[in-house]
């Protein structure tokens, strides 16, 4: 009978790191990606899950937006938002308000709310609300208008600029239509509230 020699096997020498430094490595990494996963979480409350950056492009709504002048608007879902006289709304604008120069999204205070009776103007410029001065000292100059008196219809805004002389709104919309439908806003139109 024969016997084969018995061998020890060899094991081959270790490759790499030691036990202790791919620990050390892999809990670095664990730490890294925590790191950036809490920065982008963070980052999407500040920036994106409910706000927006808007850049003014005209002078309509100077001087409380100049030109050129970026602002943070508070996203709004679809049909959600709430009428408040005084916002400044950030809104898809009806195609009828549209020229090749400008673009579908446009900033305007709200003045007048569903319902609302609004008349222009009493003696000194102001414009009237259910018979009331409107109070709006966000005005440099109030503008001068031909008297004229709408009803806002239900679901829908009057919406003008603050540069009452330079600005494309309900009442240019309304002097050149005469129709209070192309005048006016729809309600869920509205994407954003500037935060003021």
């Amino acid at each position: 009978m024969t016997y084969a020699p018995v061998t020890t096997p060899v094991v081959p020498p270790r490759r790499g790191l030691p036990t202790g430094a791919v620990v050390g490595i892999v809990a670095g990494g664990l730490a890294l990606i925590l790191v950036v996963v809490a920065a982008v979480v963070l980052g999407s409350s500040v920036f994106g899950a409910d706000t927006m950056r808007f850049k003014a492009t005209g002078v309509s709504m100077e001087p409380a937006i100049r030109a050129g002048q970026t602002v943070t608007a508070e996203k709004v879902a679809a049909g959600k938002y709430q009428p408040k006289r005084g916002d400044i709304i950030v809104f898809t604008a009806p195609s009828s308000w549209l020229s090749s120069d400008n673009s579908q999204t446009i900033m305007k205070r709200v003045i007048g709310l569903p319902g609302d009776r609004l008349s222009c103007c009493d003696s000194t410029g102001q414009w009237l609300v259910g018979g009331q001065p409107l109070a709006e000292p966000y005005l440099e100059t109030p503008g001068t208008e031909r008297p004229f008196a709408v009803v806002v219809p239900d679901g829908r805004l009057w919406v003008m600029g603050d540069n009452r002389e330079n600005s494309n709104d309900s009442r240019r919309m309304f002097m050149v239509s005469n129709d209070i439908g192309t005048a006016t806003v729809p309600v869920a139109a509205v994407t954003a509230v500037v935060q003021q």
